[in-house]
């Protein structure tokens, strides 16, 4: 799989959206994604268990959901903040009563951690640029899936892939849910070890 050179680069995008990097020397670094207007991407459900994470909308709404509250959220209502281990994801609310006013602007969300060291950003430029980076075809395809859950195992990103069964009670449900995420992401970091993927790339990664 080549790899493009996009290190240096203040924003990533494809054609749904991207993320733009506020300057690599801030002593805070923030990632702002962005969804173009018309798209029905979402961040998709996902944890992280290193991290507390915030997230702020800068221009439209967004949708967001945390834990099992989803509600609509603006400039006007500041940070919200989303705990370690909360199940969480964002995208447009155009199909909101709230959204309908944003429907033509993009939506842009700006996210930062505590502890705020830099590893969002580097997760965000590994992901797109691995995305952007596709070869055509089924394996290309394979490839890139396998690339995708390599960089969310060495970035502290957990993706949500089946709820559990909720006959169990939720403490069940939860380590259950928890096990086969844990479990696939272990599986294709080892994959990715034999078969040289890898969880950051220099061609990727701001040396500095």
């Amino acid at each position: 799989m080549r790899r493009s050179i996009t290190r240096n680069e203040s924003s990533l995008f494809l054609d749904e959206g991207g993320v733009e990097f506020a300057d690599c020397r801030a002593s805070k670094p923030t990632s702002t994604v962005v969804f173009h207007v018309g798209t029905t991407a979402r961040t998709g459900l996902h944890w992280h268990e290193d991290k507390t994470e915030y997230v702020q909308v800068a221009q439209g709404h967004a949708l967001i959901t945390i834990g099992d509250k989803t509600a609509v959220f603006g400039p006007e209502d500041g940070v919200v903040t989303i705990p370690r281990f909360a199940i969480h994801q964002y995208g447009r609310a155009d199909d909101t009563e709230e959204g309908a006013a944003s429907r033509n602007i993009d939506l842009r969300v700006t996210e930062w951690t505590d502890p705020n060291d830099g590893d969002k950003v580097i997760f965000f430029r590994n992901i797109v640029s691995c995305i952007k980076d596709k070869e055509d075809g089924l394996w290309g395809g394979i490839v890139l899936l396998v690339s995708l859950f390599v960089v969310m195992h060495a970035h502290d990103n957990y993706p949500l892939f089946w709820s559990g069964p909720k006959f169990l009670g939720s403490r069940v449900q939860l380590a259950i849910r928890r096990m086969v995420t844990r479990g696939v992401l272990k599986m294709t970091a080892v994959i990715g070890y034999f078969t040289g993927l890898k969880g950051t790339y220099s061609e990727y990664t701001p040396t500095s």
